[in-house]
């Protein structure tokens, strides 16, 4: 019943992504890897250095937007985020109290989720989005929900530790958008837009911290509400509790499909 209904919106969809009312579902493939840096009591251990958990994972990354009203797009994404590696631990460093010695074998794995929500208002608006020419420059406030995992495990002494910690965040940036009307001009495509959006913010709960980030992409909308999209995100964090910091982030190639209702 659901997949009939989407199916009867799209065959019936008129306009393009440039319209002012329309709302887009985007899913696909992220291919993000982790860098930075975990601390807990000692030196920070480099997730590049010390120990090698940079192998790019494939993430399934959930974006939605919806124009509920002229000028304002609403935005919700949602990933999930795990790595996880073993080997030998390079240098000398204590980490919640468990000691990881030069060429001692270490097991670890690390994760990170997120929900956000945000809101941009198209301020600067010389084409504004309903004609044949889009673009627009807005203002973005968000708050954001991360959640994130660090086991790590000296397999030679055969002691571990596990710290699982969450924050809260607000956060604001800038965001453009630019597009194209492409029908009657390219007979496969019948809109082309890019976007980006930058962002910074302060995390709430246990001590605090930061975070920022950076989204890009493309759209190629084929036909009828159905579009190919290729981008990049970038996900920094630096959250603190006590003694522990994890000042780390994700970055990589986004590919997927978005529907426009």
């Amino acid at each position: 019943m659901i997949t009939a209904t989407l199916l009867t919106a799209l065959l019936t969809m008129q306009g393009t992504n440039l319209d002012t009312d329309a709302a887009t579902l985007r899913t696909g493939a992220w291919l993000p890897r982790l860098g930075g840096t975990v601390t807990d009591g000692g030196g920070a251990i480099d997730f590049e250095s010390n120990i090698d958990l940079r192998s790019r994972e494939d993430v399934v990354l959930v974006e939605f937007e919806l124009r509920p009203i002229e000028h304002l797009t609403v935005s919700l994404t949602a990933f999930d985020f795990s790595t996880s590696g073993n080997g030998s631990f390079v240098g000398n460093k204590t980490f919640g109290g468990v000691a990881f010695n030069n060429g001692d074998l270490w097991s670890g794995k690390t994760t990170m989720q997120s929900v956000s929500a945000e809101a941009a208002w198209d301020y600067w608006r010389p084409y504004p989005r309903g004609g044949n020419t889009m673009f627009t420059l807005s203002p973005v406030v968000g708050a954001q929900w991360y959640g994130t995992g660090v086991d790590l495990q000296n397999d030679t002494s055969a002691l571990s530790v596990n710290r699982d910690n969450s924050w809260l965040a607000l956060y604001g940036g800038l965001r453009f958008d630019l597009g194209w009307d492409t029908r009657g001009k390219i007979s496969w495509i019948d809109s082309f837009s890019m976007g980006a959006t930058l962002t910074a913010g302060a995390l709430l709960g246990n001590d605090g911290g930061s975070l920022w980030a950076v989204q890009a992409g493309v759209s190629l909308e084929f036909t009828k509400g159905f579009s190919g999209y290729f981008g990049y995100r970038l996900r920094e964090m630096n959250g603190e509790d006590g003694t522990y910091t994890f000042d780390a982030g994700l970055q990589g190639i986004y590919a997927g499909i978005q529907f426009r209702f």
